[in-house]
């Protein structure tokens, strides 16, 4: 792809309708600029794909030697694992990881990958396939390379390296009809730019749908011990209780697990718990936690190869999607009728 004419700093400064002073102050989190102004600024350096060129450009045409890495959180293990690997393949072949974090807010990640960008950095690993247009724009406009993870659908240009999350979903549900639950209910993720929860909720209900079944209920909950234990208390309490849960993530799943053991519910005889990720939490819970194993450190380290291979050897390296596998363990069992 031929590089985009240089956007300067005067263009951003016309297009918004202010000096570029006032940009300048803009771009760098002056607080004296009004809230109005600053979003007519930080509107029009996203419509132009501006980032400042001077150290970026003179970084990128000595090869720099670094990438970056934007990613929902890392409070959360599974996350952790992924960037590891990422981070432990990349130094081996001399690259450096810069690693931002963007509370799985969109908005936020296009600032944190402008800024990126603006360091130089020749490439970008990002988590889902639900992205600001902007955000893949100005990678593309700029020629750096990407790729997403946790999910197997690239863009035209980009590239995927993870797993099925409606087969997810899929795989979870079936299980539990397997053993004869019909009264299942989901704690998902919450799932306002989260492609990921999106997906596995909808396999969850599509397995559930070709089965002549329908939800228990889905609750939507953060992917913490807090959530999963306010959720399976709103489950629980309700006039029909399921007979087995699917939960958005390990950590949810051992809340929810605290309070069956606090309310005396017994898991699995009452109600049936599975998890998501397989982290070594599941084998520290009473009972032990059935979960979906994600391939989180493999996702790591085949994205970085990607991202390491020459330009022409990508093009047959765009899309991998990695197995799922389900962990049986005691948290689930057979309904007893």
């Amino acid at each position: 792809m031929p590089d985009e004419p240089d956007v300067k700093l005067i263009d951003v400064a016309r297009k918004a309708g202010c000096s570029p002073a006032t940009v300048s102050r803009v771009l760098n989190h002056n607080a004296k600029v009004n809230t109005a102004t600053r979003e007519k600024v930080l509107q029009a350096a996203m419509d132009l794909a501006y980032v400042p060129n001077g150290s970026a450009r003179s970084l990128r045409s000595t090869k720099s030697r670094l990438a970056g890495a934007v990613i929902p959180t890392l409070d959360h293990a599974i996350y952790a694992t992924m960037v590891n690997s990422l981070q432990a393949r990349l130094t081996e072949n001399g690259v450096s990881l810069i690693i931002n974090t963007s509370s799985y807010d969109i908005d936020r990640e296009y600032e944190q990958v402008r800024l990126l960008v603006e360091r130089g950095v020749e490439s970008v690993v990002l988590v889902g396939a639900a992205h600001r247009r902007e955000t893949i724009a100005l990678l593309e406009q700029r020629n750096i390379a990407y790729v997403f993870t946790y999910t197997a659908k690239p863009t035209d240009i980009g590239a995927a390296v993870g797993f099925d999350n409606e087969k997810a979903g899929r795989l979870a549900a079936r299980h539990l009809i397997d053993l004869g639950h019909t009264r299942i209910a989901m704690l998902g993720g919450i799932t306002i730019n989260n492609d990921r929860a999106v997906s596995r909720r909808d396999g969850f209900v599509a397995e559930l749908r070709d089965n002549n079944l329908a939800p228990l209920g889905i609750l939507e909950t953060p992917y913490q011990a807090d959530g999963g234990h306010a959720g399976m208390k709103r489950l629980m309490l309700a006039d029909t209780p399921p007979t087995a849960v699917i939960c958005a993530s390990d950590i949810a799943a051992a809340g929810a697990l605290k309070y069956c053991r606090q309310n005396d519910i017994a898991v699995p005889g009452t109600v049936s718990v599975l998890g998501f990720d397989n982290l070594d939490i599941g084998e520290l819970t009473t009972p032990e936690l059935t979960t979906i194993d994600v391939p989180a450190g493999e996702m790591g380290r085949i994205a970085a190869d990607y991202l390491l291979a020459p330009a022409a050897q990508r093009q047959h390296m765009r899309i991998r999607e990695l197995p799922l596998r389900l962990v049986v363990r005691g948290s689930t069992a057979a309904l007893l009728r």
